[in-house]
Parts: C-alpha cells; structure tokens; sequence
C-alpha cells in the first residue's frame, strides 16, 4: 500500500474500510458480489494491499493489512476488528511485519503476557517523510501507538516496508528495511525493538527500473533437504513483480552466493549460445560499422555526461552515446545461418522505432526489430525466428536519431530454443505473471510449519484502483510452500499450493487420456462456478507443439488462456479477451515465462477463483498469477492443439467450496 504509486490515501481507504465495516458483529456482505473470491481472503468490504505481520501464533495464523484477520488453518478466515490505535496527525500506516516479543525484550508486555509489536512505516501524508515506527498489543487486538515513535528516521520520503525476526544465534532482533529510490536494503539490530543500529545494507543489485519495497530475508531448505539451507532476500520492484536474492547471511551482512552473483553479472545459466557479448577491446571479428555512433570498440559502460547505465553483462556493451546524441551510424553483423529457434538480446536506450533499434535482417529486408524504453536500462527482448530457419541473416544495430534519446544500448546476443522478450531486467523472478506482489513470509512463532509458508496480494499498481468489484479492492493470494532447487543459474524458487486448501475440494473428475487436436470441449468437467482446481498433464515430444487449455469461455471469443508453446520453450497466459478488460489500457495482456524441461511433460496446476488465476508448472519451477475479470457465466473450458496433435496423458478436477 504504497501512496507512491496511487492518488488515493491510505487514510482514506482505511476510514472508509471502517466505515463500511461498521462493526463486525453486523456485516452486510453477502460474499456472493460479482468477482468476489470464494477461497481467497478479501475483506469485508474496501481496501487490502500488502499482506502484513504474517504470524503464526499460539495455533493461530495472523494476517495484517493493518485490518486484520485469523485463521486456525491458512484455508479458512475471520475477520477481526480494525487494530490500530492511535498515531499521529497526518499519518499513514504503510507496510511491515508483527514480531512477537516472547522475552518481553521491549517492556511493552508482562511477564506471562508477551507483547506483539508491529514494526511499520509510518508515512506523513503532508512532508512524505517515512519513518519506522511501532505500536504494541497484549491481546493481539488493539495495538497502541508508541509515544516515542518514530524508532529510525533517515529523514527520508524513500525509506519503508521493514521486515522484523528473532535471530536466535545472536539474541537479538533482525529488520531489513528498504532505501526505496536506492535500490538499497539496510539491516539493522536491536536488542529489545526500540533501539536500533544499522548493521549493514545490500544492493544495488538485479533489477532497478522502479523503486525497492517490502523485502523479506528466510532461509529456504535446498532440494527438499531441512538440513541444507540457503539464505534468500526478496524485495519488491513497482508496480507488480518480486526478486529474490540467494546468499549467506552472517548476522550482520547479506553476501550473494557465488552463482547467483555469476547469474545476475554474467548471464551464467541461461538456455542459448553466445553470439557476441562485446566484451572485447574492439567489436568482434567480423562486425563492421558506419558513422561515428559505435566507436571502434564496445563501450565500458556508462559514458560521459550520460546517466547511469545498468543491466548489461560484464564491463563491455554496445552504446551509441559515445559523442552524446548527436552521433550516427551502425553497426552490422557477419552473416550466420539461422539455426536456432530464437534470438535474444539485452537492450535499452531510446524508443525511436526504425532510428534506434537492433534489427534482423533476412534477404536484405528487415524483419524484425526492437528499441529502448527511453532511459538506461537494459531488458530482455527476443524475437522468434523459426520461420527464418536455415536461412542466411545478419544482425545490424542502428542510431540515426540526433534527438533526445538519440541512442541504443545492446549486450548479449544470444542464439536459444528459448525466448526472452518479456521486457524485463536480468534478474531471479518469483512470479511471471502481472498480480502477485508484495509477498510476505509467516513467522512461526510455534515452531510447528514443516516448511516455509507465504502469501502474496493480487494486484498491480497499474490498474489496482480501478479493477471492477463492487465490494472493495484487492484479495490476496493461496498461501504457498516455498523452497529452493539446484538449477543452471545457481537456484531457483519453486512454489506449491499449501496442501490445506483440499479440504475445500469438491467429487474429483477424472478424464482418461485421450489425444486431440485444434479446439475440443472438455465436457467431462462442468463447473458451476468459476471457483475450481484442476491438475492437466500434456506429453512434450516435440518442438512445434503449441498446446493447453481455454479457461473461462463464454460466447465466441472470450476466453483465458492457458498454454505451451515448445517452439520457444514459453508457457504463456493470454487474458486480453477474459471478458472485463476495458477498465485499463495496462489490463488485457499477454504474459509469458521461459520455461524448458526434460522430463517429457507438461504439468499445470491451477486454481480459478471468480477474480484470478494462478497455474503452478511442473510442481511449481515457474509460476503465472494474474486477475481476470470474466462474465460469471463464462464457465466453459477447452483443450487446444495447434500444430498437430497432443496427448493428454491426465487431467483432475475439483470444484473447491467457499470458505465463507
């Protein structure tokens, strides 16, 4: 809940939250409101963000959206009353975390009564200034204002979401906080919460586009194995995705570890074949240029009066602002022969489509093309080129703009079976789809989880105060195990439904394999509702299949889907015709993760809940969580083949019961 990305309070929607509320004991909603979720929490009615305080608890699950709701099991909810009280004069409460202070280390409980403290960002709604501050509950009710808050003040608007734990080994509290505009992340210690000193800070690191937020630092077992165990940092990059960062931490600093440091410098890991890199003194053999743009070599980084460049490999890159704006002129490959499926390739600088952009050119003719976004970074972007396949190509990098961003930034040309155009900075991405943020880890305060359990908020802050629901805004996710798995890239984060939620599952449907083509209904299975689960299993034994499943079908056109595409190694989710999609420009999207397997199949685990899907694949290695608005009596559902036939090797189905 950041004012930052949205021109409404916080205050605001919290009065408003109350108001509605009015109190609990009389509640109005009737929780069958077009869009609302049957399964996932959602308050009574107005706003929920960022999940806050994720504790469990003396057997019960806490969760804060500074509102507040418990649960004896993560599946089922009760709202709580509003548990804030007090603060000052034009203040916001933005995002933290609840620290039960067993110890009694802050002298806000008793010594039979441990306090919970809510360690938070108070946000002055007049000077911006951001703060972390503290209020303190004995019942896990009311938490009251500290009257010597703030705790830590940089005197900074940029400077928020703090993330509270107990470390054991050093006796003492651990916060990682967020230098927003900095891309930093700072830790601090204290010995009993109220006085804090800075211990060390991390970053800037991965991906920079918008400010860092809601970090999150846990260790997460390696391979399912308890006793091997690697420390990861999460943060936030506005408006809707998470990084992670996989490390060590000694108490005092968050060091990288050295694979995921190779990953994010080098590109060490990713699928494909290096076809210049530019990390030479001069550009490779047979590159030739024209004009005065390129230079006689890659550029080692950013160049004089120009701002910061990041997100390139190494030291070297192309970059045309050798003489400033001003300068022109190309730079062209040696021919190659089209061998691979796709091309893929960092770039940045200016959006001037034809006059600063990387082409492909087949025959003398461009066919393909790609710019910047207008400033400094670099960001994946592909282009699929099986059709070309076998065929003699070049690679030409041109600047002929002397305008504002009269220059293009180029890095790691790279031959692949799997595309990367998602418009994105190198980095380690916990979700590929466009609503899942801001996700925290629940603190186990019992000593009783077997693994490590997080919940995240549907929502993108593109569209987050404009989505058509009637009773409020926002939900937030299924809780989810998280862990680590070795990969090419060091680790990687792999996310599974939390096994509870099939308690809400309905008479499962089972569908024998079968193989099809083009479009088929699936008639085994007939929801009532948009409110289901289903496990579909595809055979991968070729690299022209395109294959899945239209979910939500209603009329002739609108759909969601759901698919493969081996061609490109891409799952891609496509909501542009999902039905309500006209409430933002920034909404009918098509979203995509590179995702390549060798064990021959195709898993996708799915969760439909009225307002939102999220698809775990292959047990979880890549996750796609979106919202979706689609008309309630859009329930139909399909399987698609498109180049030839696939087999289904499996599919069940549930519908899954409100758990209001």
């Amino acid at each position: 809940m950041k004012i930052h990305y949205t021109k409404r309070s916080l205050r605001t929607l919290l009065l408003c939250w109350l108001i509605s509320l009015a109190p609990l004991l009389k509640v109005h909603a009737t929780y069958t409101e077009e869009y609302r979720p049957q399964y996932h929490f959602t308050p009574v009615s107005g706003w929920i963000g960022d999940p806050d305080g994720l504790i469990r608890y003396n057997n019960i699950y806490h969760l804060f959206w500074w509102g507040h709701a418990e649960s004896s099991d993560l599946v089922y909810w009760t709202q709580k009353t509003n548990p804030m009280q007090g603060g000052t004069a034009n203040m916001d409460y933005f995002s933290g975390s609840v620290a039960v202070d067993v110890n009694n280390s802050s002298g806000f409980g008793f010594p039979n009564s441990p306090p919970m403290v809510a360690v938070y960002t108070s946000d002055n709604t007049i000077s911006g200034l951001q703060t972390q501050c503290l209020s303190s509950s004995t019942n896990a009710t009311y938490f009251y204002y500290y009257s010597n808050n703030p705790v830590i003040n940089l005197n900074s608007s940029s400077f928020r979401d703090p993330d509270v734990q107990w470390d054991p080994i050093r006796n003492r509290w651990l916060m990682v906080v967020a230098r927003s505009n900095q891309h930093m992340l700072l830790f601090y210690g204290s010995t009993n919460l109220i006085s804090w000193q800075l211990l060390s800070q991390f970053g800037p690191m991965g991906a920079r586009e918008a400010d860092w937020e809601d970090p999150a630092l846990v260790q997460l077992p390696v391979n399912g194995d308890p006793k091997n165990l690697k420390w990861v940092l999460f943060c936030d990059k506005g408006p809707n995705k998470i990084q992670y960062f996989v490390g060590n931490f000694d108490g005092t600093n968050f060091t990288l570890d050295p694979s995921t440091q190779s990953f994010l410098t080098q590109g060490t890991g990713i699928a494909g074949n290096i076809f210049a890199n530019f990390e030479g003194a001069s550009y490779p053999s047979g590159w030739t240029t024209t004009g005065t743009a390129f230079g006689t070599g890659p550029a080692q980084g950013t160049l004089t009066n120009q701002q910061t460049v990041s997100g390139y490999f190494g030291n070297g890159l192309v970059n045309s602002y050798l003489n400033g704006d001003g300068s022109t002129g190309t730079l062209t490959s040696p021919a190659f022969i089209i061998s691979n499926t796709c091309i893929n390739f960092l770039v940045g600088g200016g959006n001037n489509p034809g006059l600063t952009c990387i082409n492909l050119i087949v025959n003398g003719t461009v066919v393909e093309t790609a710019t910047g976004n207008n400033d400094e970074l670099l960001r994946w972007n592909g282009w699929n080129v099986s059709q070309w396949s076998g065929q003699s190509a070049q690679i030409q990098i041109v600047d002929n703009s002397t305008a504002g961003w009269g220059h293009i930034l180029v890095d790691q040309i790279m031959f692949s079976n799997q595309l990367m155009n998602y418009d994105l900075e190198n980095a380690n991405w916990v979700d590929w789809g466009s609503d899942f943020y801001a996700a925290r880890v629940y603190r186990d305060y019992d000593n009783a989880e077997p693994c490590v359990v997080w919940l995240g908020w549907l929502g993108n802050w593109q569209y987050a105060n404009n989505v058509p629901t009637i009773w409020g805004q926002g939900a937030e996710s299924i809780p989810r195990n998280i862990q680590l798995i070795s990969s090419p890239r060091g680790y990687q984060l792999v996310q599974e439904p939390l096994q509870r939620l099939q308690k809400l599952r309905g008479a499962m449907t089972s569908v024998p394999p079968f193989i099809f083509q083009n479009t088929v209904n699936l008639t085994q299975f007939q929801p009532s509702a948009n409110t289901y689960e289903f496990t579909a299993v595809f055979n991968l034994y070729g690299t022209n299949q395109n294959f899945g499943l239209n979910l939500c079908v209603g009329g002739t056109t609108n759909k969601v889907v759901l698919g493969y595409n081996a061609a490109i190694s891409n799952v891609y989710l496509d909501r542009t015709a999902s039905g309500n999609v006209s409430f933002s420009s920034s909404f009918p999207t098509v979203v995509a993760a590179p995702f390549s397997t060798q064990s021959g199949y195709i898993k996708f685990h799915v969760f439909i809940d009225q307002s939102s899907i999220e698809v775990f694949v292959n047990d979880g290695q890549a996750v796609l969580t979106s919202l979706i608005f689609p008309n309630p009596t859009s329930l139909g559902i399909q399987l698609f083949s498109l180049n030839g036939a696939t087999t289904l090797r499996s599919l069940n189905a549930w519908p899954l019961a409100s758990i209001w």
